[in-house]
């Protein structure tokens, strides 16, 4: 345990079965510490989000009922500016010489970018798919516009598309010509997609 006890990267903390703590590495007791004037004996609710008090202790009696089990658990701890961390555990039984639950030995490390970047990843997936809702909205107003259009219409603007693809834009590499044609290819495949797609 002399690595966790050293560690900059996990929280080691062991909490009593009255959910005191009885022991906190140093990383914890610098990130943490500030919660209380002293932390050993303090209520780990103290350091917890309040929502998250009560899964902790779900969890404690998990391992009090199941001595040998070893349980994850996400959780809320706060920050100085008063806003949260989110940090992973694993906590499991600290036990005595006889092998009887004495606390719950904990674990941990800081989860908050990875959190943020599921966050913002959700909120953009969400995003994305209203986009896309919209997208095809638009596309089935355009196609429904298109369907009324005249024959004639309809057929001209396939070949206009037509003639755009085969164009041999290779010839005409001037820059006014390349402005051009780059516009006619840029409206050829808003027409490709709004005909076929």
């Amino acid at each position: 345990m002399e690595f966790l006890a050293q560690s900059s990267t996990f929280y080691h903390i062991i909490i009593d079965l009255e959910g005191r703590y009885v022991y906190v590495n140093d990383y914890f007791l610098k990130k943490f510490g500030f919660v209380e004037s002293e932390l050993i004996g303090s209520n780990f609710s103290n350091s917890v989000h309040p929502d998250d008090v009560e899964r902790c202790n779900q969890v404690a009696y998990q391992l009090i009922m199941h001595p040998d089990k070893v349980i994850p658990i996400d959780v809320r701890k706060p920050d100085p500016m008063g806003s949260y961390f989110w940090t992973a555990w694993e906590f499991s039984a600290a036990k005595d010489s006889d092998g009887k639950p004495i606390g719950i030995r904990c674990i941990g490390f800081d989860i908050t970018s990875a959190q943020k970047a599921r966050k913002d990843l959700e909120t953009y997936t969400k995003r994305l798919e209203n986009l896309m809702h919209i997208d095809q909205h638009k596309r089935s107003s355009v196609q429904n516009i298109l369907a009324t259009l005249p024959e004639e219409i309809k057929d001209s603007l396939i070949g206009v598309f037509g003639l755009i693809q085969v164009f041999n834009f290779e010839d005409y590499q001037d820059d006014f010509n390349k402005i051009v044609i780059e516009r006619l290819r840029e409206y050829g495949e808003m027409l490709d997609r709004l005909i076929f797609e």
